[in-house]
């Protein structure tokens, strides 16, 4: 990539992603964008005046330690709170570009316009996600910046700061955790010691504020519910009640599938952005394929999934030749989008998390490393159903109806699929195979 020709290029993206920011920031100021960030600060108020958090099931599915670290933003009113910590959005973002560039700094060896334009696409495929955590202030990305900062930490050989920051993200939210399966599976002993306790004392500290009667009701609540909705035998059914069609984990994904959806469901298009129940006719475009009942689909649904794990288990399940091995930075982007699959509750700001993969791929084409070429066409596939095909482009009433069809989430599983087909490539398949770094540099 000539220097001389996109050195002068470069101001572009950078303007669009000053105003994409500002205006972002505007808006927060305004108060035109109302979100889950409002939750969270009530989260956090009922937490520093000792109420009980859940009161009225607000953030149920959130542990308590998420309301203690919203807890100061209290001091202040919402949108004075929002305005202040704005700043965690583009520091998260730049936070996990730095982690990403050390990772593959000799893997995916480049120059510095290769390393810029990379990030640039990246974000702009992932930027359909990351401009609905803006008004979250960033908070989802930096849950996984914080979690391949564990994975880096462990890569340098410093376990203890990388247990650290991978169960603080653990303990803030569970997802992140899966990352411990990875450690557990690569006999990574420490390491996952380390993590497990950092999460649990963690997970403990409110209890310091709160006191150990209040603690364990609470914590019992939590937990109660929790499992209430992932228990549940049927997949249209979640932790918060009927699956919306904004949900875009693979669960109510495959339930859509296999059985049928009755109108109101809030999983179809009628009722896609409006918890209350449609007063629009069904969509004649709206197709249900196989009607099991829930006790059916539930059965079928597990056993996709499991299925799903077990197969990416199995094909991580060799020990690393080195911390430095380049493939595994493609098995962490990997539990990354596992991590958005087989989450509970996956809404659009949590998506942040494709952007490890989008970067790894975007990077490895850039300078030219030797990738499938069927990647191209699956990361083009990805980038129509989710850059393109959205409201901008295709209107409201389309882009509810694609929702209803999970394209989404199908796309997240097309990017999933190009990683391991990287990783197939690059890793041990073939005796000695490594990423040829010569391959790889201008």
């Amino acid at each position: 990539m000539p220097d001389t020709r996109w050195n002068r290029l470069r101001i572009l993206p950078i303007l669009a992603a000053a105003i994409w920011l500002l205006v972002a920031w505007v808006k927060i100021m305004m108060g035109v964008q109302p979100n889950d960030f409002y939750n969270h600060w009530e989260f956090g108020r009922r937490f520093a005046a000792g109420t009980f958090i859940y009161e009225g099931g607000l953030n149920y599915v959130y542990p308590p330690l998420w309301a203690m670290a919203h807890a100061p933003l209290a001091m202040v009113g919402p949108r004075l709170a929002k305005a202040l910590v704005f700043p965690l959005a583009p520091i998260s973002i730049a936070a996990l570009v730095w982690v990403l560039d050390r990772l593959v700094r000799q893997s995916l060896s480049c120059d510095s316009g290769c390393r810029f334009w990379s990030v640039v696409l990246a974000v702009v495929l992932a930027s359909r996600f990351l401009a609905r955590d803006l008004p979250e202030v960033g908070v989802n990305t930096a849950l996984v910046a914080l979690s391949w900062l564990g994975v880096y930490c462990w890569r340098e050989h410093r376990d203890n700061w990388g247990g650290l920051a991978l169960g603080l993200a653990g303990a803030l939210k569970c997802t992140p955790l899966l990352f411990i399966a990875w450690f557990i599976l690569k006999r990574q002993w420490r390491m996952v010691v380390t993590t497990m306790t950092a999460t649990v004392l963690l997970t403990l500290a409110p209890m310091l504020v709160m006191g150990p009667a209040s603690y364990v009701r609470t914590m019992s609540f939590w937990f109660a519910g929790v499992i209430r909705g992932v228990g549940d035998p049927d997949p249209s059914r979640g932790p918060l009640g009927e699956e919306k069609v904004e949900n875009l984990a693979l669960r109510p994904a495959l339930a859509r599938y296999v059985m049928h959806l009755p109108y109101g469901h809030l999983g179809r298009p009628e009722a896609s952005d409006d918890p209350s129940r449609p007063d629009t006719p069904p969509s004649p475009y709206y197709l249900q394929f196989l009607d099991l009942t829930a006790t059916q689909a539930g059965w079928v649904v597990r056993v996709v999934m499991l299925g799903l794990l077990l197969l990416v288990a199995w094909w991580f399940r060799g020990l690393p030749r080195s911390r430095d091995d380049p493939v595994l930075v493609w098995e962490w982007a990997a539990v990354s989008l596992l991590i958005l699959l087989f989450s509970p509750v996956t809404w659009t700001q949590h998506c942040v998390g494709v952007l490890p993969a989008l970067y790894l791929i975007c990077r490895a084409f850039l300078a030219r490393c030797p990738i499938p070429r069927l990647v191209q066409y699956l990361l083009g596939a990805y980038g129509l159903l989710v850059v393109v095909l959205n409201r901008t482009f295709v209107g409201r009433d389309l882009t509810k109806l694609l929702d209803s069809y999970r394209v989404k989430t199908l796309a997240i599983l097309l990017l999933l699929a190009a990683v391991l087909m990287c990783w197939q490539q690059l890793s041990g398949r073939s005796p000695g195979l490594q990423l040829p770094e010569d391959r790889c540099r201008r």
